[in-house]
């Protein structure tokens, strides 16, 4: 019996390299530099490939910020990484000292900049396991949209979920959060 697990067939869903990816993907195309010129490149080719190839230009970026981040970054790792990619003033989180105000924050970021923003959090996934992982917040509004994180190749992983079972899930990963400030 073969194992059918590998990365090229597993969900993408929670893997923090094609996360980060497809968010710098999104900041390339609203007109954010980014300060790698790899990265660029691969963003712009993405953009330039046909449908048939916007998987493999898609895999292109994945690996290179994989490269980027190394085995088992830590999420200072990960800002630090996209603070010298983007620029001090760009990379920040969501603040809050309680749940409404965390809300309040994240609404206000999305209404002033209309960009998804990134958070951890836990999870129980398919095979009955609890653990971290990443997800692209698109939309917050009485329930909390998390975007495909790969949105080349052919699965839909988008959901929603209500807002407070986001913040729970949130929250129990210690709200670690990556947003992009203009």
């Amino acid at each position: 019996m073969s194992d059918t697990s590998s990365s090229e067939t597993a969900p993408k869903t929670g893997n923090l390299g094609v996360t980060v990816g497809t968010w710098l993907f999104i900041l390339h195309t609203y007109g954010h530099e980014l300060a790698d010129a790899e990265i660029s490149a691969a963003c712009a080719a993405i953009q330039s490939a046909d449908e048939a190839g916007t998987d493999d230009a898609g895999k292109a970026l994945v690996a290179l910020v994989d490269a980027a981040l190394g085995e088992a970054p830590t999420t200072d790792d990960v800002r630090s990484w996209l603070t010298g990619l983007l620029g001090e003033s760009h990379v920040d989180r969501i603040e809050g000292s309680d749940r409404a105000d965390r809300t309040h924050h994240i609404r206000a970021y999305q209404f002033r900049s209309n960009l998804p923003f990134i958070a951890h959090i836990i999870d129980r996934f398919p095979d009955g396991t609890v653990g971290g992982h990443w997800v692209m917040v698109e939309r917050v509004t009485d329930t909390v949209t998390c975007m495909d994180p790969y949105p080349w190749d052919d699965l839909d992983e988008e959901y929603t979920l209500p807002v407070v079972e986001f913040m729970v899930k949130w929250e129990l990963a210690g709200c670690e959060s990556i947003l992009f400030r203009s």
